[in-house]
């Protein structure tokens, strides 16, 4: 949760430190690059003092070697959380690159500090969910992030189609709480724990492979498109996209939810059914064709009572059962051999 926290609130913080820079300090183009540059240089700094957690391999291209890989047991579950884990990332890459611009058609305002505290709104609402609902279960999470996902793409297209600044900042907010809780929280955080510890690296980087793409191929369709249809209409049309994908990410795991209640109940019923059946069985084969169900005696003996009789406790015969304790079966007095 911290890490997930952690690097949303970064980007919500660079995206408005950087366009207060642009906006009000001498050089943007220049300055902000020699503070990335700086602040890179700490960081590197700083990795070498981290403890190492996992045992060393021999040999260094080895060590270097990337592992993608999803385990066998995590597979249908990723496959339920795509939708989510695609439409996420793809609501993060539309605020940062068309946000901005629409920022500024919208509010209709040349102020580029709006374009920052959109991205502000949409990384830093993300990393606040994060901590916020951390008490949520995984499926949980999951489920109201999509919904978020859902509501935040159509706040924002009706904010864009009305120009209406407060829909489309409101929009962006709720989109992105729907980021913190949908993928971090739920996404990922049901996926690595399917994982053995061995097989979690694999998995983390399967996961943000996924990520990454989702991120970054639908911004460069976006830009190519922009250049042809304009910016409104290649928003409408990408924001459109999103509401539809956040609602199948949504849908599906309603679906998956559904079927795993009702297979437990469904196998549940079909044993009270084979039970019922069995001792049904039982009760034939112990009744005899004749309907006498047995009673034991003290003495051991087995005493058959009459199925049909009109008085309960009327005894018809006794003799020792042949599938009981006691030996071969004798006739009783008044019975016939």
């Amino acid at each position: 949760m911290v890490t997930s926290a952690t690097v949303l609130l970064g980007l919500a913080v660079g995206g408005l430190g950087t366009s207060v820079l642009v906006q009000y300090a001498p050089a943007p183009t220049h300055l902000i690059w020699w503070l990335l540059l700086g602040a890179s240089a700490a960081a590197a700094v700083a990795v070498l003092a981290i403890p190492e957690t996992t045992p060393g391999r021999t040999g260094v291209l080895t060590a270097l070697r990337p592992r993608v890989a999803v385990p066998r047991q995590a597979r249908g579950t990723l496959a339920v959380a795509l939708p989510c884990m695609i439409a996420a990332p793809a609501v993060n890459g539309f605020y940062l690159s068309l946000g901005p611009s629409l920022a500024a058609q919208v509010l209709r305002s040349p102020d580029l500090l709006w374009g920052g505290l959109v991205i502000f709104l949409v990384a830093g609402t993300g990393a606040a969910a994060t901590v916020a609902f951390r008490g949520l279960s995984g499926p949980a999470a999951m489920l109201a992030g999509c919904l978020a996902l859902l509501a935040g793409a159509a706040m924002t297209l009706a904010g864009i189609e009305t120009a209406s600044a407060a829909a489309f900042l409101a929009g962006t907010a709720v989109a992105g709480a729907g980021v913190g809780t949908g993928f971090f929280l739920g996404a990922y955080r049901i996926l690595t724990a399917l994982a053995s510890p061995d097989q979690r690296a694999g998995l983390v980087a399967a996961i943000w492979v996924v990520f990454y793409l989702a991120f970054s191929v639908p911004v460069v369709a976006a830009g190519v498109a922009t250049t042809h249809f304009g910016l409104h209409q290649t928003a409408v049309v990408y924001s459109a996209a999103l509401a539809v994908l956040a609602a199948a990410a949504a849908g599906s795991f309603l679906f998956r939810m559904r079927s795993q209640t009702a297979g437990p109940t469904q196998r549940r019923h079909e044993q009270g059914r084979t039970a019922d059946t069995e001792r049904e069985a039982d009760d034939r084969d112990d009744h005899g064709a004749c309907g006498r169900s047995p009673h034991r005696e003290a003495n051991g003996t087995w005493l058959y009572r009459g199925a049909a009789a009109r008085e309960p406790g009327v005894i018809y015969g006794s003799h020792v059962h042949p599938d009981l304790p006691g030996g071969t079966a004798q006739p009783s007095e008044g019975e016939a051999p």
